[in-house]
C-alpha cells in the first residue's frame, strides 16, 4: 500500500497541471474573498442590519470547482493518456489503486484547503476593516473550528471529485457535473420553492459542509458537525460506488 501511495504521489506532482491547479485554488479563494468583502461593504452601506461580522465562506462555492478538478483528474488523466492499464499492471488490486489515489487526494486538498481557508478569512477581514466594518474576533467561541474547517471541507469535496472522475472517466464530463451540482444548483436556490431550497442547503455537499464554518446557529439548518457529516456521507457513498464500478470495468 505504501508503494502505491508513493506512486500516486509521484504521478500527482510530476504534472504541471497539479501545480497550476493548486495555485489557482488559493488565488480563487483570495479573489472571491476580495469581491465578497467589497460586496458586503456596499450592502452594509445600504442596510447596516443586513450585515453580520462572521467570516464569509461563500468563495469556497467557487473554489470547490478547482478542488473537484484536482480530484477528478487523478483518474481521468490516466484514461486520457491511456496509462491506466499500466497502473493496474503495477498494482493489480483495484481497491488498492483507488485507496492510494484517495489518500493522496485527501492529503493534497487538506493542505491546500487549509491555506485557502486562511487566505479567504484574512483577505475578507482586511477588506472589512479597511471599510471600518466590524469583524469577529479570532478568540471568539467557534473561531478555531471556522479557521481549521475549510481544509476538511475541501478535502472531502476533493474526494467527491475523485469518485466522480472514476465513475465518468471523462475530464469534461466530470467537471460539468461538479460545476452543475456544486455551483449552479445552490446559486439558484432563491428561485426554488422554499422546501426545495432548504433541502438543497441542508443536504448538498458544499452547502451542508459550509455549516461547519458558520457561527450563526440557524435552527432550521443542520449544525456544524451534522452538516460536515452530510458531506462525509456523500464522499463515502460515491467512493464505494466508484470502487464497485472500477473493479468491474475494463481499464
Amino acid at each position: 500500500m505504501i508503494d502505491a501511495i508513493r506512486s500516486e504521489w509521484a504521478k500527482t506532482w510530476s504534472t504541471r497541471s497539479t501545480w497550476f491547479t493548486v495555485a489557482l485554488i488559493v488565488a480563487l479563494g483570495g479573489l472571491f474573498a476580495l469581491l465578497f468583502g467589497f460586496a458586503a461593504a456596499a450592502e452594509h452601506a445600504r442596510d447596516p442590519a443586513a450585515f453580520g461580522p462572521e467570516p464569509d465562506f461563500r468563495p469556497l462555492i467557487f473554489v470547490q470547482v478547482a478542488v473537484g478538478y484536482l480530484g477528478l483528474r487523478m483518474f481521468t488523466i490516466e484514461h486520457l493518456t491511456q496509462t491506466m492499464a499500466l497502473t493496474l499492471t503495477t498494482v493489480p488490486r483495484r481497491g488498492r489503486v483507488l485507496a492510494a489515489k484517495a489518500v493522496v487526494c485527501f492529503g493534497v486538498t487538506l493542505a491546500v484547503g487549509t491555506v485557502t481557508g486562511l487566505v479567504v478569512v484574512f483577505v475578507n477581514r482586511a477588506v472589512l476593516t479597511s471599510q471600518n466594518m466590524p469583524v469577529t474576533a479570532l478568540t471568539d467561541p467557534g473561531m478555531l473550528r471556522v479557521l481549521a474547517g475549510p481544509g476538511l471541507l475541501l478535502a472531502l469535496l476533493g474526494l467527491i471529485g475523485l469518485a466522480v472522475g472514476a465513475l465518468v472517466r471523462s475530464t469534461a464530463g466530470a467537471l460539468i457535473i461538479t460545476i452543475v451540482i456544486g455551483v449552479f444548483v445552490p446559486a439558484m436556490a432563491s428561485l426554488y420553492p422554499e422546501w426545495l431550497a432548504r433541502l438543497i442547503l441542508s443536504y448538498l455537499p458544499i452547502t451542508a459542509g459550509l455549516r461547519l464554518l458558520s457561527l450563526d446557529g440557524d435552527p432550521d439548518l443542520p449544525g456544524p458537525w451534522a452538516g460536515i457529516a452530510v458531506t462525509c456521507a456523500w464522499a463515502a457513498v460515491l467512493l464505494v460506488t466508484a470502487y464497485a464500478v472500477f473493479r468491474r470495468r475494463d481499464a
